[in-house]
């Protein structure tokens, strides 16, 4: 079975030290008699999409190999949770495509290109028959002058009539 193996390395690792880890990973694999198929393909630090034991970044390593037992899978996913230098791991099973799930084209060649299957709605209008609204102008308003003696007057007279008390 072919499979791949992605993993995060600490940033707490110094650089220097990444080569030794594949390293380390890889004799993993040939512990378990796994044939390497791809050899490790580093792509540098990226930020994580969330916090790993307090790290915000990380170094990801990608590989494929093929094993045939299913024991030596649970021991290789066993020794990488256990390496506190790889912050995360996965492992997945590649299966090969298979001939039915290719798409076969002739089936679509009488539909016209351009052509969109929806869903349509005969109870409401469609967008283009919506009329716009209408919005009413508000009337102008004649611009009323006020005289500042006009003001005062109804100042004083508030003022000399003072508060009511019920």
């Amino acid at each position: 079975m072919k499979y791949e193996l992605s993993f995060i390395i600490s940033p707490l690792v110094p650089e220097t030290e990444h080569e030794a880890l594949k390293q380390e990973v890889l004799g993993y694999l040939k512990e378990n008699k796994a044939d390497i198929i791809s050899e490790p393909y580093f792509m540098g630090r990226k930020k994580l999409t969330y916090p790993i034991k307090k790290q915000k970044h990380g170094f990801y390593v990608f590989l494929e190999f093929s094993l045939e037992e299913k024991q030596a899978l649970k021991d290789l996913d066993v020794k990488l949770r256990h390496n506190n230098n790889i912050l995360r791991h996965l492992i997945i099973k590649k299966d090969k495509v298979s001939d039915k799930s290719k798409v076969d084209m002739s089936k679509f060649a009488d539909v016209p290109e351009g052509k969109i299957f929806r869903k349509t709605r005969s109870e409401k209008p469609r967008r283009s028959e919506y009329k716009p609204r209408e919005f009413k102008k508000p009337a102008k308003t004649e611009d009323i002058k006020v005289d500042l003696k006009d003001i005062d007057k109804q100042l004083d007279e508030i003022l000399e009539a003072g508060p009511k008390i019920d």
